[in-house]
């Protein structure tokens, strides 16, 4: 058995620890009267958000933009290549796949997560992989994709001059499909939000907030 890569899984930690720590609150909230939830604590409430990932993902990547927009009251599935569970590559953590690509529609959802680790490298050879990415891309509403997650996007033929980034190893290959590459830690084109490294995960969340953000305001 792997052992549990405690620095990769901190970020996850992180999250999760926070999360907690709200929960819980001071001594007087807990035995009081909870504060109320607004719509202001829940801005994507009745947004549904699609993490399109595989066996081999990367944990942080993925785990924490899960959070991120659970807490903001969206309905997250993850969707790959096949249902069950799956196993990030840099540690022993595992997600559920709740449903196959083959068995969804891009328009079921609002917005696309695609995380980074081997997994991108690895379905991109599903052909309902590529279709859905595709498929999704036409509707004009947000993907974000960090590190090699925009790997699908390449084989979807849908990076034709657009302003994106990337991590350095996928970066000719970017380049090579006529994206425009820029090595900064988020890049926004569009409906289209980019980063590079689990180090710029809170600006690249915070891009797909704002997105997010204006695609609700048209409901």
């Amino acid at each position: 058995m792997r052992t549990l890569n405690l620095h990769a899984f901190l970020p996850v930690a992180i999250v999760l620890a926070a999360a907690l720590s709200a929960s819980c609150g001071p001594a007087e909230q807990r035995h009081g009267v909870a504060p109320a939830i607004t719509t202001a604590d829940m801005p994507f409430a009745g947004m549904r958000v699609a993490v399109l990932t595989g066996e081999g993902f990367h944990d942080g990547e993925t785990m924490m933009p899960i959070a991120f927009l659970v807490n903001r009251g969206a309905q997250v599935t993850v969707i790959g290549p096949e249902t069950g569970r799956i196993t990030a590559y840099n540690n022993d953590v595992h997600l559920h796949v709740h449903q196959a690509v083959s068995d969804v529609r891009a328009a079921d959802f609002d917005a696309l997560v695609l995380p980074g680790g081997q997994a991108p490298d690895r379905i991109r050879q599903n052909e309902d992989v590529v279709a859905f990415a595709r498929d999704f891309y036409g509707l004009g509403r947000p993907i974000a994709a960090i590190c090699h997650g925009p790997q699908i996007l390449i084989t979807a033929e849908v990076v034709q001059d657009r302003e994106m980034t990337c991590i350095a190893g996928v970066a000719d290959e970017l380049r090579e499909a006529g994206a425009d590459y820029r090595d900064e830690a988020v890049v926004r084109d569009g409906h289209l939000i980019t980063s590079r490294l689990p180090e710029d995960i809170p600006q690249w969340l915070a891009a797909l907030e704002e997105a997010m953000g204006e695609t609700a305001t048209t409901y």
